[in-house]
Formats: C-alpha cells, structure tokens, sequence
C-alpha cells in the first residue's frame, strides 16, 4: 500500500455458493484498516453473466469498465483481477 493510500480497487471472479460454478465478476471496493493493517471492503458490485446475455467478455469488460471509474472517483489504485500487489 502506498502511504497515502485509503482506498483500492479489484476484480474477483463470483462463483455460486452451492457448487463451483463461475457466474460472473464482483468489483469491491477496499478501505485500509489502520487498527489491523489490512484492507477490508468498503463496497461490492457483481456483474452477472445472466446480465449480459451468458457473455463473460461483456461482464468482464463492464466490471473493468466500472472498476476504472471507481478508482477515478476515489483517486486510488485500480488492481484489476491481479490482487498481490494489494496485499504485500
């Protein structure tokens, strides 16, 4: 985390809870927790394949979309679906 930084941006992939199954992407929001030092989400979107007519590129490209909005909003670094860097 850089020293400034209150807040960052991610991709992660949503599976379905009763089995494995991928259905979609969910933007979060995270906000640095001094107490602990870690992040903790703030805010989460899902982007449904059901959304998008079962099309993972378009629910992807959306949720890439948003996340770089989100990111602009709150002047904070975007990870897009590469969390490491967020949490060394």
């Amino acid at each position: 985390m850089t020293e400034h930084e209150e807040y960052c941006v991610s991709i992660r992939e949503s599976y379905r809870m009763s089995g494995s199954t991928l259905v979609g992407y969910a933007v979060t929001l995270w906000r640095w927790n001094h107490l602990d030092e870690t992040w903790w989400y703030a805010a989460v979107r899902d982007y449904l394949f059901a959304d998008y007519s079962g099309s993972r590129r378009k629910a992807l490209r959306q949720a890439r979309r948003d996340a770089r909005r989100l990111a602009g909003i709150f002047d904070c670094t975007n990870h897009d679906t590469n969390e490491e860097g967020m949490w060394q």
